[in-house]
């Protein structure tokens, strides 16, 4: 399954973008499609194949004016193959007297269901030591059950999105999920996590602009619940076809839920500044590396979880016959405000992580190609990813390594119709 937010990342990569199209196509939100493929028949002007595909559309949402305006550009250009010439005739025969209002309005619903393995669920430190008041201590014991490491995570879930196509260069995104997290050994974590978004797509010129707003409200089974909402712009600036500018500001706050059984828990509540710039550089119309600055401050109420963050990140894209393979390394630098006293009287926290992560995701069909008889429309979506979490701490208790493994299946079900 490709995002809008993917799109706004990557807008001039030519397969990433023309699976978005059909995808939309797919879901019947063919206004959004006829966007995609204006904006690459632009990109990639002498591409027959994107404007052939582009007067389909256009003709099964009946545009005649658009029809016409498309046939005489494609016709009167000396660059249109003889084979092509045929094939607009062929469209125009195929398309009939066929009258159909097209709704601005669309809808789809995603149904998913993940598993991932973790081998330190629980964070049990690298030197199975702990620190108190600045002594040593031997860490908890694992016991399978209150300190596990290795578990698993198994997640069902489902997002329904409802949009509007205001014009052809904007659009409105709602979006609902429901997501039910189960761990199969640890007692304590499982939740079910509601969360809300809204967010505006705009093209300006060379700009892709992108406000939106959120909310999340985990419910958690013996930790303390807590709500996060969050704001925040993003912006996609085209240099030229093979390069782009993308730059981002936003802010969240998380609010914990005191009471009875958790009656400190207002005391975790933190805010927390982000911001990055990253600059994309498409290799091939299959292949984009990319490099982001990041730039974030977290303000909690307690001061020894105060800190600011500095880092960067390099990403590899690679579009492959049987999905899109991506290669991402995140180094960050956190440093804390203040020493936490119960931990260490004279220690500032200061911690360095380095996040690798390795995943393919794309169509089932494409990884199972027999599975065509039963998706036709390429609804069912996959997802496969390692990452190794690695972080190195002044402070023994936050010394720890992680290693994830997950598997993912997707369910699209349009629900266009209905509008």
């Amino acid at each position: 399954e490709i995002t809008y937010n993917e799109i706004l990342d990557n807008p001039t990569d030519l397969e990433l973008n023309l699976n978005y199209a059909k995808q939309q196509e797919s879901s019947g939100n063919l206004k959004l499609t006829i966007a995609t493929l204006e904006r690459l028949s632009m990109l990639y002007p002498s591409n027959a194949d994107i404007k052939l595909y582009l007067l389909s559309i256009i003709i099964k949402m009946d545009s005649s004016v658009k029809v016409d305006l498309m046939v005489r550009t494609m016709m009167n250009d000396s660059n249109t193959s003889v084979e092509t010439r045929k094939l607009i005739a062929e469209l125009l025969s195929q398309s009939g007297d066929k009258k159909k209002e097209s709704s601005k309005w669309f809808a789809y619903l995603d149904l998913k269901y993940s598993q991932t393995e973790e081998d330190n669920i629980s964070g049990v430190t690298k030197t199975k030591q702990l620190m108190q008041e600045g002594n040593k201590i031997p860490y908890t014991t694992v016991d399978s059950r209150l300190v596990v490491e290795y578990d698993k995570i198994y997640t069902r879930g489902s997002t329904l999105t409802v949009g509007k196509n205001i014009d052809k260069s904007s659009s409105l995104f709602f979006n609902l999920g429901v997501d039910v997290n189960t761990i199969n050994k640890k007692i304590k974590g499982d939740n079910d996590v509601v969360s809300s978004s809204m967010s505006y797509f705009k093209v300006m010129n060379n700009h892709y602009i992108s406000p939106y707003v959120y909310w999340s409200k985990p419910n958690y089974r013996k930790q303390a619940d807590y709500d996060t909402m969050g704001l925040g712009i993003n912006n996609t600036f085209i240099i030229n076809e093979k390069n782009n500018l993308n730059y981002s500001l936003s802010y969240s706050d998380t609010s914990y839920v005191q009471n009875a059984a958790f009656d400190t828990a207002a005391e975790n509540d933190s805010g927390t500044y982000s911001s990055f710039v990253r600059y994309n550089h498409n290799f091939t119309k299959k292949i984009q590396l990319g490099t982001k600055l990041i730039l974030n401050r977290t303000e909690s109420i307690k001061e020894f979880d105060s800190y600011d963050t500095r880092g960067i990140s390099l990403s590899y894209s690679h579009i492959l016959p049987f999905g899109r393979l991506k290669l991402k390394s995140t180094f960050l630098k956190n440093d804390y405000d203040e020493v936490e006293s119960f931990i260490s009287p004279t220690i500032i926290r200061k911690d360095e992580s380095l996040v690798t992560a390795i995943s393919l995701d794309g169509q089932l069909t494409q990884i199972l190609t027999f599975f065509k008889r039963f998706d036709k429309k390429n609804t069912i979506f996959y997802s496969l990813s390692m990452k190794q979490s690695d972080v190195s701490s002044n402070i023994l208790n936050h010394d720890i390594e992680r290693n994830f493994k997950t598997i993912s299946l997707t369910k699209r079900i349009n629900l266009s119709e209905l509008f």
